[in-house]
């Protein structure tokens, strides 16, 4: 069996990047969410391991990464038995900001929430936010006075087990996040906080209602890929309307990239030819990489997909194996390209800058001068030298000088790099030490 062999395959070969010479190792990765589909797999592409939970493990999650981050998430996976899907997880928008108001469930059935799988700074619980106002995060609104995030929204859970709960997201405060939930009619009541401290080096927080506690899910190195199952928005021919379908595919790891390309020899294709394709929605593989035949999975011999990581390092992906339910199984063929980088200088693109103090100790300022071609919604990240993303801000770009401001305090000393990045670009702001 095909699982059972390419385990063992190992191949190598000399390839130059950037100058040098490091060894391309293709190798084969299996990756599993379980019979039924019943578990989530965290993947790290260069250990060439994964870290399964359970799908049931966590309900929602919270954004922890950043000072600014206030992205909230239900857990969308759900597995099947004997064919037929079980029961997930459902979010509904309860249309008040009252939380001793007891909604009426008739009335919410047509707002039900989804994560977008589009980035992990907004999740189904941010998805009431203005898109043309930075302070709106959906669930709340951001105070510049308190410089607090306070919440204003309702919300109705319905549970795996049909239990309905309704949830209302307090406060961000400094990095602690308040939120209560109860049953619909008001008992039960309980009132949790999650500090982003808690969690350092971590995307998201897990809640869990079973446990009434935050749980452990990610591996403590992080992720590149996330193999889960996930509702997104698929056409209905017949019906002409989108649905929401749940489907098993693969999300990205928060900084990752990736490039499609169909159509190609997998032995012959270049990253050279899809360097400037990279994007960061979470879904660029997605859940396409398989077709369901009538009679069993056809994984196409035609596509390939390029990774890159949060440290610039490149791999080249082919999916070779799909079982289905029946294991959950994938494999791919990974090629290590290794490290490259697509950061730009800001000279190039029309960006000028200036950063003080440096060495910083307290509060970083980034006075830039942006061109009207950069004017928009961008990313403002600090990375070490292992090329972890130590914080994160999101901003609105205009053209003109524009100040730009981040905590430092949390920093450990050393050295780092700032970056800007967009979906289909970075630019290198320079280096910042820490005292």
């Amino acid at each position: 069996m095909i699982l059972n062999f390419v385990k063992q395959l190992t191949l190598g070969i000399l390839f130059s990047v950037i100058a040098s010479w490091p060894l391309i190792a293709q190798t084969f990765q299996q990756i599993s969410t379980g019979p039924g589909y019943q578990r989530q797999s965290y993947v790290d592409l260069a250990a060439g391991t994964e870290k399964q939970v359970p799908n049931t493990a966590w309900d929602i999650a919270f954004t922890v990464y950043g000072q600014q981050d206030a992205g909230i998430f239900i857990n969308e996976s759900a597995g099947t038995s004997m064919g037929q899907p079980q029961a997930a997880l459902e979010l509904y928008d309860a249309r008040t900001s009252d939380f001793s108001s007891q909604p009426n469930l008739d009335s919410i059935r047509n707002f039900r929430l989804y994560n977008r799988e589009r980035n992990w700074f907004y999740g189904a619980f941010n998805e009431r936010r203005d898109t043309t106002k930075q302070t709106d995060y959906g669930w709340g609104t951001y105070n510049f006075a308190t410089n607090q995030v306070v919440g204003n929204a309702v919300y109705v859970l319905k549970l795996r087990n049909g239990q309905f709960l309704k949830i209302k997201i307090e406060s961000l405060i400094g990095t602690t996040y308040t939120f209560r939930y109860a049953n619909l009619d008001g008992t039960n009541e309980q009132v949790k906080t999650i500090n982003k401290a808690n969690h350092p080096g971590k995307v998201l927080a897990y809640f869990s209602f079973a446990t009434n506690d935050v749980v452990d899910v990610e591996p403590s190195t992080g992720f590149d890929l996330v193999y889960c199952r996930y509702t997104t928005p698929q056409w209905d021919s017949i019906n002409k309307v989108l649905l929401q379908y749940m489907v098993t595919g693969i999300l990205h790891g928060r900084g990752v990239q990736a490039a499609k390309a169909i159509g190609v020899d997998p032995k012959t294709v270049k990253f050279s030819d899809y360097q400037n394709r990279l994007h960061s929605e979470l879904d660029v593989i997605g859940h396409d990489w398989k077709t369901f035949t009538g009679s069993g999975w056809n994984v196409p011999q035609d596509r390939v997909y390029f990774v890159k990581t949060a440290n610039n390092r490149v791999w080249k992906i082919q999916f070779i194996d799909f079982e289905g339910a029946a294991t959950g199984n994938a494999v791919f063929e990974k090629t290590d390209l290794g490290v490259v980088s697509a950061l730009e200088a800001p000279q190039a693109v029309g960006l000028q800058v200036l950063t003080y103090p440096n060495p910083v100790r307290d509060r970083l300022s980034v006075l830039l001068e942006v061109p009207s071609s950069l004017a928009r919604e961008a990313q403002l990240e600090v990375v070490d030298l292992q090329g972890r993303i130590v914080n994160t801000v999101r901003v609105a770009l205009v053209e003109g000088f524009q100040l730009l401001e981040m905590s430092a305090a949390e920093w450990v000393t050393g050295i780092y790099a700032l970056r800007l990045r967009w979906p289909e670009r970075e630019v290198f702001l320079g280096k910042v030490i820490k005292n």
